[in-house]
């Protein structure tokens, strides 16, 4: 208690920045969000459940006149709007957003996209959408002239079948001072539809939560794929097959009982001391949910729209017929899986199942193949404890307990994932001592074989490992860590008689263990030095100050159910029980800086100076630096890789500027359609201008100040006005005085930081150091690598005696050789690098509005390989031009296609690409060699088929000696398995279509010329030393003009020829015998006239003298004419 007193006195007494350490536990004001759907505007939360977007919002688009939209186009609308509120203790909500909206305030949110761990379906990016949230009042229990119900709309965005999404609120600076938000929304695929009411698939939701669940159970451990799992579950419950289900990172939280039925007890086989309902080990993974209840093991699909007919209808039992008793995750993904173990007992001692997860399919491989470890060591009595799998090497790591000679022996064994499943291959990778290492007087001791004992076990539980840094821990009642993997380290500072239950890792340099006695320990990558969070003095000043403060987050009467890392921090899931003996369920944000701020404030030492004015007290510094601050930072987005869009709600002509349903729709159309472009933008053909929205606008931006026009005068169509210029992408983000969170590094890229550093003996007021030797001893810098033999570091230190102060220039590179060449995003080489201050670690820390923030110490996670968001297109416009200008002419199709133009089949072909980078916005010519085949083909768009291996190399390949080929190169070729390799300055190459091809001897259709569309894959694999980018594109490309065979074209010819000789003949043929023909039909038909003017005569001799004849009065003029003249003759 006096200790207690004591911090609470220094708190009081504590001197201004640099480090400020009066809490704060909770915000005055906070944004809160929950997801409402379009019908349901204002209404009580939505879980995310639908998937496929909607067309409501078409009918307003359609009606859209005087607007810049494309009316081509199908507009679309997202499920769910976000609803965002804000709320101040002890105020009036809805008084307070009025106020601030007439403030100005408004929240700006920004969603994060997570791709799907299988890159097969989706490409790997890092997208962002910035939204402006839409203020919309919905009118209940008020008048519509008043204001009521006021809050803020923003579209809840979906990208590309993502299910996991982060959001983060900021304000605009006006109004209420508020804190910035974060939140975990994702996709819920265990949900469905039943008489318009949502229920789970996998079980039912049951009664409330009571004491019996949570009071004297002990804590367990969230395991899930970090990063990648939309939902988390967690079991311990009880005697009872119910577990905790959560959708955001169990800020809402829901008991389910599961629909399984468990009715093994054991076996002879499967002993088995007590049989129990509970659900042990949980596991989440994308799309998949794994429990263990007893020794049977189940798991259970969700229904996501990546994985279409996947989804399960009941839990599924796996490894049936056989013994599990422990589970253990794989929290990093890999090679687009993901990957669960599952270890088995009793007569089975000795394996282990190896489980794999893609695209919702879950499949199970006994390993070691021939026989168990236990068999293969010779020891009955082993027992596999742990194991860990690392991806990028194919190696197992598993902790063995050995029983030989009656002796209890704990081993690290490395198994490797052999070829095909058919051999097996262990060796030991580290003897564990048996007995605790004795304190030497400092933070570690270094295990060399040469250290000394205590008389106390060395108990190992489990294992961890940290695929980026490569930290190996062996954790128990003792914390053994290494960077290889051989060389292990004690940390003495952890109790050798507490004993670890389970560790959770953030991935970015700190770890938590929790033992079974429920303390927290916490720990820094890199770091010697263990800190005991709970039970501590620190805890205890931010519990007391909790109470002063009435927090809700915090009570005398607290069980602790689970500790975990997400997105936003360390989390613990706690129960608390107030004083009328009410309980509830709560994620706690555990703000470990602002304990060991306060813990190191116990430790502090002080001192009083007499001057004359009075006493002085001064307290001890403990960090080494006064200021630590970045500069010259390099723009982020080259190296985090990240997409990110820019939108604002359209503009409302009301006059207190609420938005109305009909705006909010097409404001959700328009982020649909911004995104829609996104993706739309990821295609072969390459635009004249690298931007996604330079489509959209492209027609309307003559008109922009005409449409601007009619909304300055309230002429619009529902009185919104669409501002072009709010719907584009960012490619300039700033870095914001902070290290990048990520960074990704292709072939020999380098990334630069400078760190200014001004040291504690320092004395700015008159600019002169004091203490300069000794501060110079204090600042040092310590740069970690974790794979040295791939990444390249200087330091470079440049000191100021003067002023007390120091600049480290610090430079990261690529070596070049460690990755081969690989599609953009994928199968990355994960790394990291470390970078600390001398005697700094828990020590120096600045305290922000958002909290504080640990100086001195920085772990940042890499990738090696080909960065996502780099791309290869066929630079269409480029390839035109040059053929027009190379050919002296340009023959398009018959029926030109602009998003296709057609090139003339006898005409060289020489094709320009592009290197685009969609995250900076750089767009350049693909300057490297590349292998250009043709993988399919067809006389059309719907008839086009992908050639098999071996038609691609009889088609392709110069050393084809079957008459086969479709194309050559122009100029000398060289050899790359076989196939051409082409230079970009290259002549290009010319169509041959030889007789075994299948372009050669095409039937035409019509009058025109036959066309062929091949399909070309261009790739600079294993040709282009250059990156690590495997630029890999297919693309059709339209051909025309294509030539006749010699046979066709002979017969083609002797059918022209014959039909042309006999149409001649036939005219000439005419031009003599028609006149005679026809002279002849005359003389004929002139006969006939006679005989019948003959025989009518003598029949009617008197009426022919009198009238005519019936018959020469229907003669014609013609005739009688002729008549006339075959008389005369005769006469003559």
């Amino acid at each position: 208690m006096a200790s207690l007193l004591l911090l609470l006195l220094l708190l009081l007494l504590l001197p201004p920045p640099p480090v400020q350490l009066w809490p704060q536990l909770e915000d005055a004001c906070t944004w809160q969000v929950v997801l409402n759907k379009y019908s349901t505007l204002g209404k009580d939360s939505e879980k995310f459940f639908d998937q496929a977007p909607v067309s409501d919002v078409e009918k307003f688009f359609n009606k859209l006149e005087d607007s810049p939209i494309d009316h081509t186009q199908m507009y679309f609308g997202f499920p769910y709007f976000l609803k965002i509120n804000l709320r101040c203790p002890g105020l009036n909500s809805e008084v307070l957003m009025r106020s601030n909206h007439f403030k100005g305030l408004f929240p700006r949110v920004l969603v994060t996209f997570y791709s799907l761990v299988n890159f097969e379906y989706s490409r790997i990016e890092r997208l962002q959408i910035n939204m402006e949230g839409a203020p919309f009042q919905t009118h209940k229990t008020c008048h519509e002239e008043e204001i009521c119900l006021p809050s803020w709309y923003t579209p809840m965005p979906m990208k590309n079948g993502s299910i996991v999404m982060q959001v983060d609120i900021f304000s605009n600076n006006q109004g209420e001072p508020i804190r910035n938000a974060r939140y975990i929304i994702n996709v819920n695929g265990y949900l469905k539809k039943e008489k318009e009411k949502l229920i789970f698939t996998m079980g039912s939701e049951v009664r409330a939560m009571t004491h019996r669940d949570f009071i004297n159970v002990p804590s367990r451990p969230v395991w899930a794929t970090v990063g990648q799992a939309p939902v988390l579950i967690l079991g311990g419950i009880p005697d009872e097959k119910m577990i905790l289900f959560s959708d955001s990172s169990f800020k809402d939280i829901s008991l389910v009982e599961l629909n399984i039925d468990s009715c093994w007890l054991g076996s002879l086989h499967c002993p088995q001391d007590k049989f129990t309902a509970s659900i042990f080990d949980t596991i989440s993974t994308e799309s998949v949910l794994f429990i263990r209840q007893n020794q049977l093991v189940y798991y259970f699909t969700g229904n996501y729209s990546h994985i279409p007919g996947q989804a399960s209808t009941n839990w599924e039992q796996v490894l049936k017929k056989r013994c599990i008793k422990r589970l253990c995750p794989v929290e990093q993904p890999g090679s687009g899986s993901e990957y669960v173990l599952a270890l088995a007992g009793g007569k089975e001692e000795g394996y282990f199942h190896f489980g794999n997860i893609t695209d919702g399919k879950v499949t199970f491989k006994q390993l070691p193949v021939s026989s168990s470890i236990c068999e293969s060591l010779r020891d009955p009595k082993c027992k596999i404890l742990w194991v860990l799998y690392n991806d990028e090497t194919q190696h197992f790591w598993l902790l063995m307990e050995s029983g030989k000679d009656n002796k209890k022996a704990f081993n690290v064994l490395e198994y490797t994932l052999p070829e095909d499943y058919n051999q097996d291959s262990f060796h030991l990778l580290y003897k564990i001592p048996r007995f605790v290492p004795k304190d030497e007087g400092k933070n570690f001791v270094m295990l060399l074989g040469m250290e000394e004992y205590t008389d106390h076990p060395l108990v190992p539980k489990g294992l961890f490992h940290n695929t980026f840094s490569n930290l190996f821990i062996i954790w128990g009642n003792a914390i053994l860590q290494s960077l290889d993997n051989t060389n292990f380290i004690y940390l003495n500072e952890f109790p050798y008689f507490s004993s670890i239950k389970y560790m959770a890792a953030s991935y970015k340099g700190q770890l938590i263990a929790v033992t079974e006695t429920e303390e927290i320990w916490f720990m820094f990558e890199g770091s010697f030095k263990v800190y005991r969070l709970y039970p501590s003095d620190g805890w205890d000043v931010l519990f007391s100050l909790s109470q002063m403060q009435a927090s809700s987050l915090y009570s005398t009467n607290e069980t602790s159910v689970s500790i975990f890392y997400d997105r936003i921090g360390l989390q613990q899931l706690v129960y608390l029980v107030d004083k009328k003996g009410e309980g509830k369920l709560v994620k706690r944000l555990v703000p470990v800086y602002q304990i060991l701020v306060y813990q190191m404030m116990g430790q502090n030492t002080f001192e009083v100076q007499m001057k004359l004015d009075g006493n002085i007290i001064s307290f001890s510094e403990q960090c080494p630096f006064k200021r630590l601050k970045l500069i010259d930072l390099l723009k982020p987005q080259q190296f985090t890789r990240i997409e990110r869009y820019s939108t604002k709600a359209p503009f409302v002509s009301n006059e207190f500027g609420f938005h109305t349903k009909i705006s909010l729709a097409i404001y959700q159309g328009l982020v649909h359609h911004l995104l829609y472009l996104h993706d739309k933008y990821d295609k072969p053909y390459a635009d004249p201008v690298h931007d996604p929205t330079w489509r959209w606008w492209k027609e309307e931006k003559e008109f922009q100040d005409y449409f601007f026009y009619k909304a300055s005068n309230f002429k619009t169509t529902y009185g919104i006005h669409i501002e072009m210029t709010s719907y584009g992408k960012i490619y300039d983000l700033g870095a914001q005085n902070r290290l990048p969170d990520i960074i990704f590094l292709d072939k020999g890229t380098s990334y630069r930081f400078i760190v200014y550093i001004i040291s504690q003996k320092s004395d700015e007021k008159g600019g002169q150091a004091y203490g300069n030797s000794k501060g110079k001893d204090n600042l040092h810098m310590a740069v970690i690598l974790a794979d040295p033999s791939c990444i390249s570091v200087t330091v470079n230190e440049k000191m100021y005696i003067n002023k007390g102060s120091s600049v480290f220039t610090v430079t990261i590179q690529d070596k070049r050789y460690c990755f081969n060449q690989s599609i953009s995003g994928q199968n990355l080489i994960k790394t990291a690098l470390t970078v600390k201050m001398s005697d700094s670690i828990g020590k120096c820390f600045r305290r922000t509005r958002h909290g504080y923030r640990l100086l001195g110490y920085a772990m940042i996670p890499m990738y090696i390989g080909c960065p996502p968001g780099k791309r290869l297109a066929f630079d269409v416009t480029s390839t035109l031009r040059y053929n027009k200008e190379t050919n002296k002419r340009y023959f398009d199709c018959v029926h030109p296609d602009p998003e296709m133009p057609c090139f003339l089949f006898s005409d060289p072909f020489m094709p320009f690409f592009l290197i685009q980078d969609m995250v900076t916005g750089e767009s350049g010519s693909f300057n490297g060699s590349y292998v250009l085949k043709v993988i399919g083909g067809g006389t059309s768009l719907e008839e086009i088929v992908d050639y098999s291996e071996a038609d691609i190399f009889r088609y392709n390949s110069p050393k084809d000696n079957t008459n086969s080929l479709i194309w050559t190169a122009r100029e000398n070729w060289m050899d790359s398995n076989s196939f051409s390799i082409l230079q970009h300055n290259s002549s290009g190459i010319e169509w041959l279509c030889l007789k075994n091809s299948p372009c050669h001897d095409i039937v035409p259709t019509s009058i025109f010329s036959p066309d062929f569309f091949f399909k070309i894959m261009v790739s600079n694999r294993g040709v282009d030393t250059s990156t690590y980018c495997d630029y890999q594109l297919i693309f059709i490309l339209h051909l025309h003009g294509l030539p006749l065979s010699t046979g066709r074209a002979r017969f083609f010819l002797w059918v022209s020829l014959c039909a042309t000789l006999g149409s001649i003949f036939l005219f000439l043929l005419s031009c003599f015998l028609w006149p005679r023909l026809k002279r002849c039909w005359m003389l004929i038909k002139m006969k006939f006239t006679n005989l019948i003017t003959t025989e009518s005569f003598y029949t009617y001799t008197t009426s022919a003298t009198t009238v005519p004849s019936m018959v020469s009065s229907r003669m014609s003029a013609a005739d009688r004419l002729s008549i006339r003249k075959s008389k005369s003759k005769k006469s003559n």
